[in-house]
């Protein structure tokens, strides 16, 4: 058996005639060795030296049980083999429910993405973190649109797209509940106009970095999200009390909460994001010069982890009389 090459793309196999009459001769269901020997006229050792790992069934078994086992560059090299393993491959592609790149990172080409991802339409998660240069909204927007019940979508640094990637996905992905944007500093608040028309199954939304947002955005998205647990709203610059306050009134799932660096934001809020939100059970608040114990020694009472460290000789158990104060300094704001 000889290879003989079609072009730089990929190879083909160059089969005697007795092979390609032997395949020809074969049906799914005639694939036993002591039939389709006696039918073909070979001998059953002939048989058993002309198959091949494309004769088991593609869907069944090779992409369901061999070839998830293959990284990102080992499917491609196993393409380039020949015609058959690169259609083998292609029909991988497009039975996943999944597609991540991070890998990969920038270290990746605008074609060979499409290639993995041009037959899709069931794609639940599409994770491309760290795609700087390669990723653009040309190359991703065609998958948006193609892929509806996307539930996960992750751009973590994908510095070169814009923002009708993100209108896009507020238009098509009516079940998305992770979202990741972090360090996209190209958003703008007008980006996000396509989520604000109905509520909306967010559960993690992390737009950590991205430094043209302000508390308008914020106050107008929460109102859309009250599923929210995981909001991630570090180096937010531009960040107030307003926008923590409206978290605060707006989600009362949240579990996980980080306003890291963002130095406008001070104890006020923060105390109504412990009176609000009772299941918090992570609070992210270093670098915040305005947030001090005041508001913090109650949530650490409840077990609630900080990533700023405790005063030493802090005492956690005397704090009955604290909480009925800060009650009732909050029922004053209110």
């Amino acid at each position: 058996m000889a290879f003989k090459n079609l072009d730089n793309d990929r190879l083909e196999l160059d089969l005697s005639e007795s092979e390609i009459k032997l395949h020809e001769n074969l049906t799914f269901n005639e694939r036993t060795p002591n039939i389709s020997a006696k039918k073909s006229g070979l001998s059953e050792s002939t048989y058993f030296d002309s198959i091949s790992l494309l004769d088991l069934p593609w869907e069944q078994v090779l992409c369901n049980y061999l070839l998830p086992y293959l990284s990102i560059k080992d499917l491609f090299r196993l393409r380039l083999v020949s015609t058959g393993f690169r259609d083998l491959i292609q029909t991988h592609f497009g039975l996943q429910f999944h597609v991540n790149t991070c890998s990969l990172g920038d270290h990746f080409s605008s074609k060979a993405f499409q290639i993995m991802t041009r037959n899709n339409i069931y794609l639940r998660s599409l994770c491309v973190r760290g795609a700087k240069s390669w990723l653009n909204s040309e190359t991703i927007l065609p998958i948006i649109s193609s892929n509806p019940h996307l539930e996960k979508i992750d751009l973590t640094g994908c510095s070169a797209l814009s923002g009708p990637v993100i209108y896009s996905i507020g238009v098509n992905c009516k079940y998305l509940k992770h979202l990741c944007l972090k360090d996209c500093v190209w958003l703008v608040g007008d980006n996000f106009l396509s989520f604000m028309n109905t509520p909306l199954c967010l559960e993690f939304l992390d737009l950590s970095g991205c430094w043209n947002l302000d508390d308008n955005l914020i106050v107008q998205l929460v109102q859309f999200t009250p599923s929210i647990k995981h909001l991630l709203l570090a180096n937010l610059f531009g960040l107030t009390d307003r926008a923590v306050g409206a978290i605060a009134h707006s989600c009362p799932e949240l579990i996980n909460f980080s306003v890291r660096s963002c130095w406008r934001v001070t104890d006020n809020s923060i105390k109504l994001i412990s009176h609000y939100c009772p299941k918090l059970k992570a609070l992210q608040v270093r670098e915040c010069r305005d947030i001090t114990e005041e508001s913090l020694t109650y949530l650490r009472s409840k077990k609630v982890r900080i990533d700023k460290a405790a005063p030493s000789g802090l005492n956690l158990n005397r704090l009955d009389l604290q909480q009925i104060n800060l009650n009732a300094r909050i029922n004053m704001v209110l």
